[in-house]
C-alpha cells in the first residue's frame, strides 16, 4: 500500500503550484500518491503540476469550493496515511512525509500534527506556530492546523464526507472536533516544522473572514456537541495570544 495520499485543491494557481508540487514529490524514503483536484483553471496551473510531477493524479471538475474539492480528491486517496496540502503551501524539508510515516508506526496512533512557519509573499518569515500535546478526547479550543495534519485514511473515512461542505473557512476545525473529541481517535504531537504556509489565505484575509471563522467554529462545536460553542472564541483568541507571548511571532 502507497504510504501517503497528499491532496490539492486548485484553482489559477499557477503562480504557486511548482512549490507545492516540488516539495510533494521530492520526499525521500516515503511512497506518495499526490492528488491535484483542480476546479477548472483557465491558467497553466495543472500544466505546470504535470510537469513537476508527471505521476501526479490531475482531476479537473466542477465545485463547490476548497471542502467540497478536498472531499472529491480524497474519493481517488489509496494511501494509508491522508494529508491536505493546500496549493499555496510547501513541505518544509525533503523528509518530513518519512518522519510523519515513522511516528505513525512507532505510537499506533490515528492522527497525527507537526508546526508550521508562516512566510510573507517575498518568502520572508513572518510567525511560527508551534502546538504540543494534545490530550485524549480534547482540543481545548485549539485548532490544528491542516497542512501540517494527518490522518489514517481508514479513520478519516468515518467521516461521510471528511469536510462538511457547507463551511467557507472552517471544515478543517469541525473535522477535528469529530475525530479527536467525537471519536476520542489517539492523536501525536511531531515537534518539527512540517509545512511552510504563505499569508493570504481565506481565514485571515480580512476582519470579516476572521470573524466568520469565529461564527463558523462556534457553530461547528455546537453541530458536534449539541451545546454552545461562544467559549470556544475565547479560546482560540487567548491561545493565539499565548503563541505570542512565547516568542513564537515573528515580524515581518
Amino acid at each position: 500500500m502507497t504510504d501517503f495520499s497528499i491532496i490539492t485543491v486548485t484553482l489559477n494557481s499557477a503562480s504557486t503550484i511548482s512549490d507545492t508540487m516540488r516539495s510533494v514529490v521530492q520526499q525521500k524514503g516515503v511512497s506518495v500518491q499526490h492528488i491535484l483536484k483542480d476546479a477548472g483553471s483557465t491558467d497553466e496551473t495543472t500544466s505546470i503540476a504535470a510537469r513537476v510531477n508527471p505521476k501526479a493524479v490531475i482531476k479537473v471538475s466542477p465545485d463547490l469550493g476548497v471542502y467540497d474539492g478536498m472531499n472529491q480528491g480524497f474519493e481517488f486517496a489509496t494511501g494509508e496515511l491522508i494529508g491536505f496540502l493546500n496549493s499555496d503551501d510547501y513541505y518544509a524539508d525533503d523528509g518530513v512525509l518519512e518522519a510523519v510515516r515513522d511516528k505513525f508506526a512507532a505510537t499506533s496512533c490515528d492522527v497525527l500534527y507537526g508546526n508550521i512557519a508562516i512566510v510573507n509573499a517575498k518568502g520572508k518569515l513572518v510567525r511560527r506556530w508551534a502546538g504540543g500535546a494534545v490530550s485524549s478526547g480534547n482540543l481545548r479550543g485549539r485548532q490544528l492546523p491542516h497542512p501540517a495534519l494527518f490522518v489514517r485514511r481508514s479513520a478519516l473515512a468515518r467521516l461521510c464526507p471528511p469536510f462538511d461542505p457547507t463551511y467557507r473557512i472552517s471544515a478543517d476545525y469541525k473535522q477535528q472536533l469529530l475525530l479527536v473529541e467525537k471519536f476520542s481517535l489517539h492523536v501525536e504531537y511531531l515537534a518539527r516544522t512540517i509545512a511552510i504556509m504563505r499569508t493570504g489565505g481565506e481565514s485571515t484575509r480580512n476582519l470579516r473572514a476572521v470573524i466568520r471563522g469565529w461564527l463558523e467554529c462556534t457553530r461547528a462545536y455546537r453541530e458536534v456537541h449539541n451545546r454552545t460553542g461562544v467559549w470556544i472564541v475565547v479560546r482560540k483568541v487567548t491561545s493565539k495570544i499565548r503563541q505570542l507571548s512565547v516568542g513564537r511571532f515573528f515580524p515581518a
